[in-house]
């Protein structure tokens, strides 16, 4: 016998309220029977619950992607250590045969110490090469993994099922558009704001009185506008400004899709300092901070996705039922 199709729909334990059902099991979401049955909770609080639904409902596909996000930050990684250590003179195999020589002691013997100072670091070609090389796979690895799993949860919040190939390809498609308007917004918005602030401090103290409040305006104003845009940037359909229509999404609601951005983040942030605090239990505290930041990422990809479909933000042909992929 097939199971219903996910939705609102009468609480089998409690009969004055309506329960979600994700089309396979009845989740914790509940709205009195007050409310219409398309009822979703958009509150701060709201949002981080049906995060955490949709991680539940999707963390083996999200392993993977953050299991092949570690593989290339650790091979770019070691791309970079190895450019480093090739940079030295003498080579690292003979400085660690010196150095761990049982009668080495730099404090004590100057031929030792003259050994050490003589150690030389050389700009040379491979350096250059593969630690440009490693920088850029670590780099990119972080932002293809960022990006397949914000289209992948994006798909399934929209009811289109993808799978993860399909979710990257799209990422890879986006890239080059994802780059372009992220420096865009850098050379607007951040490298401005930095050499206002360069010329504050380098004038007179005194502009700072006006520096400070003014940037403190402008970041509280433009953090929710940024935030949907973010998501827009990945999520929404590639012939529309992100940042235009975030701020068409939010202006008129401001006050709220600040709250909710707020709220979200500070429950982010909470996690963030208990896995913190976890990691300083020996041995078992790493292992758990490990297993708590792939929830902690996850969860935080997944808020905002339901951050950027609370405002009603448009999302993609490509991660609609509609597009059929």
């Amino acid at each position: 016998m097939s199971l219903p199709p996910s939705g609102w729909f009468d609480d089998p334990e409690r009969p004055d309220t309506y329960r979600y059902w994700d089309g396979a099991e009845w989740t914790e979401h509940r709205a009195p029977k007050s409310a219409p049955a398309g009822y979703e909770d958009n509150s701060g609080i709201g949002i981080v619950s049906s995060g955490w639904e949709q991680f539940k409902a999707n963390w083996v596909p999200m392993l993977a992607i953050g299991a092949l996000t570690c593989v290339g930050i650790i091979v770019g990684g070691a791309l970079i250590v190895f450019a480093l250590l090739s940079a030295l003179d003498p080579g690292v195999l003979d400085i660690a045969e010196r150095v761990f020589d049982p009668d080495f002691n730099a404090n004590t013997n100057p031929a030792d110490q003259a050994y050490l100072d003589s150690i030389n670091f050389n700009l040379t070609t491979s350096f250059v090469v593969l630690g440009i090389v490693g920088a850029l796979l670590a780099t990119l690895s972080i932002v293809m993994g960022s990006g397949t799993s914000t289209l992948f949860l994006g798909a399934n919040h929209s009811g289109q099922r993808v799978d993860l190939r399909t979710s990257f390809g799209i990422a890879v498609r986006r890239l080059p558009r994802w780059i372009g308007i992220g420096l865009l917004w850098a050379v607007v918005g951040f490298i401005p704001l930095v050499l206002l602030w360069a010329l504050a401090i380098m004038a007179t103290p005194f502009l700072l009185i006006a520096v400070i409040p003014v940037t403190t305006a402008v970041v509280i104003y433009l953090f929710p506008i940024m935030t949907i845009a973010g998501a827009g940037l990945l999520l929404g359909p590639v012939d529309r400004p992100p940042f235009r229509t975030a701020l068409a999404l939010v202006k008129g609601q401001w006050r709220t899709v600040a709250m909710r951005v707020l709220v979200v983040n500070l429950i982010l942030a909470a996690i963030n300092i208990g896995l913190a605090a976890v990691n300083l239990i020996p041995l078992i505290g790493i292992v758990i901070n490990l297993v708590g930041q792939f929830v902690y990422y996850s969860l935080q990809t997944a808020t905002s996705v339901k951050l950027y479909a609370s405002v009603e933000g448009p999302f993609a042909d490509e991660i609609t039922p509609s597009s059929g992929a």
